[in-house]
């Protein structure tokens, strides 16, 4: 099981990055890491933390892709570059099953477009973060922002592919897809959502119709098929309500002596509800529809957050996510 890991994208490469892979190599065993990055700040952090030096390969790479470069341009010229090399690696190299990289979001779409390549039949790969709900499970968002602008067979691969997802994650056997609209009534919505709602009513999946913005979260629904531009608005407005909600209720615990008192008595909830709300716990949101597994990881990410996004990948390469998609890509295709 080795995966290749982009060590100085994000906020806080190399530091977390080497860090999250250890761990995560502490926990499974069977991982083996790529680290691509430059080889002398990537040495200098593994020398902190007891390692199997066997288990761990070094790729040189002296460039960084930022949030300032346009994506296309530097995925086509800065070929030094840890994401370039990461992804030239992923795609040339049998035994790396999968991909994690917490850099430029629009650099890593781009580079597994261009670089890895779309399964056959998929018009546009799309990003599938998880959620928390209010059951305890987690709910497939798919697009959250790689494609703002959709036709109708897009979403219908979303769905297929959410599906999928979820299944081998989490062995949902028949999960429940939603579309996100603005009613729950057959006719409600724009011409793209009403020409998708047809369309997925037809499909070998558990649609179960329309879903409004406010029950995304109550486990109701195991995928959620949007847009990117709809599905990238829902998921900051999950975000900045989440963290609303914690900061008032930590301002209302400290506004008196009694309410301190109170949150004495409360502090393991509030430690289990800041964990079910962490999304540094959930790992990353795989780009579904490329030909390997990618995780693209919160820019912010911190060592947990790694840790979480190598396990979700590797997890990701054991249960054959990819050979399971291509499959139902090929199904639906015979079946049209």
């Amino acid at each position: 099981m080795k995966i290749v890991v982009d060590i100085f994208g994000g906020d806080n490469s190399p530091q977390a990055l080497v860090k999250g892979c250890i761990d995560a190599m502490r926990e499974r065993n069977d991982l083996e890491i790529v680290m691509v990055g430059d080889i002398g700040q990537v040495s200098d952090e593994l020398k902190k933390y007891p390692h199997d030096t066997n288990k761990i390969e070094l790729c040189d790479a002296k460039d960084v892709i930022t949030n300032d470069d346009v994506p296309t341009m530097a995925i086509k010229t800065k070929k030094e570059s840890s994401l370039v090399k990461a992804l030239e690696l992923l795609k040339n190299r049998e035994d790396i099953c999968g991909l994690v990289s917490a850099g430029s979001t629009g650099a890593v779409l781009t580079g597994g477009i261009f670089k890895v390549g779309r399964l056959k039949g998929v018009g546009r790969p799309a990003l599938a973060p998880l959620l928390p709900t209010k059951t305890g499970g987690n709910v497939c968002l798919i697009d959250c922002g790689a494609n703002v602008d959709c036709r109708p067979e897009f979403l219908t691969q979303f769905a297929l592919m959410g599906s999928c997802y979820m299944k081998a994650m989490f062995d949902i056997e028949n999960p429940k897809v939603g579309l996100v609209s603005v009613g729950v009534e057959d006719k409600k919505g724009n011409e793209l959502t009403k020409e998708v709602f047809a369309r997925l009513k037809e499909m070998p999946i558990n649609f179960v119709g329309n879903m409004e913005a406010r029950d995304a979260l109550t486990g109701d629904y195991d995928v959620l098929v949007a847009d990117g531009f709809v599905g990238n608005v829902l998921l900051k407005s999950v975000e900045g309500t989440a963290s609303m909600v914690m900061s008032m209720l930590k301002k209302a615990v400290m506004s008196s002596t009694s309410a301190k008192i109170g949150a004495l008595f409360m502090k393991k909830a509030f430690k289990q509800l800041k964990h079910d709300m962490d999304y540094n716990t959930r790992g990353g949101a795989p780009f579904l529809g490329v030909e390997k597994i990618i995780v693209k990881a919160h820019g912010g990410s911190n060592d947990v957050a790694v840790k979480a996004a190598v396990l979700q990948t590797a997890k990701m390469a054991e249960k054959k996510l990819i050979e399971n998609i291509a499959g139902e890509l090929r199904a639906m295709e015979g079946n049209a």
